[in-house]
């Protein structure tokens, strides 16, 4: 639930200072906002998740898990760390931005494409078939996340996103 409000509180930041900038027509504040805040939410990013690394381990043994499950709350936090610090900003807050400026459409689309989509076939594919179990699942929702970013990054340099308007 913490990552969630953090998220949540970034993409309201992307909502606010980008729907202004396009509201008003000025595409290229919006543009110069986008990539000062994308910035922003990597440094944060990376800040949050290393502090969650270095806490994961000291906390986990206040918890009576078996050594098996500790290890895969390593793993699972390490392999979510490392898509959340360097690839969720690109997927998350960049898309909010985009959907500030108008482009509504693209960004349902491209989430659902890569959630529903991507996300359960990767699941499958890497929990089932190549037997990863819970690690796969994980790796899945990175994997997912990276291709969300990757639509959100060639749309934002496409220009394409400018062409929306705002009411």
């Amino acid at each position: 639930m913490k990552m969630f409000g953090r998220v949540l509180y970034v993409c309201i930041i992307f909502i606010t200072v980008i729907g202004q900038c396009a509201g008003a027509a000025d595409t290229e504040a919006a543009e110069w906002y986008i990539r000062k805040l994308t910035r922003l939410s990597l440094l944060l990013a990376i800040i949050w998740n290393a502090v969650v690394m270095v806490l994961t381990p000291v906390l986990l043994p206040l918890y009576s898990l078996e050594t098996e499950t500790k290890r895969l709350i390593l793993i699972i936090v390490a392999i979510h760390n490392l898509f959340s610090a360097f690839i969720q900003p690109f997927s998350g807050p960049l898309s909010s931005g985009l959907r500030a400026a108008g482009d509504v459409r693209f960004t349902m689309w491209a989430s659902l494409f890569s959630t529903v989509v991507c996300r359960t076939i990767l699941s499958f594919i890497l929990a089932r078939q190549l037997g990863m179990g819970v690690i796969g699942i994980a790796l899945a929702m990175g994997l997912d996340w990276c291709i969300k970013a990757l639509l959100d990054i060639l749309r934002f340099r496409s220009g394409k996103w400018k062409d929306k308007r705002v009411i």
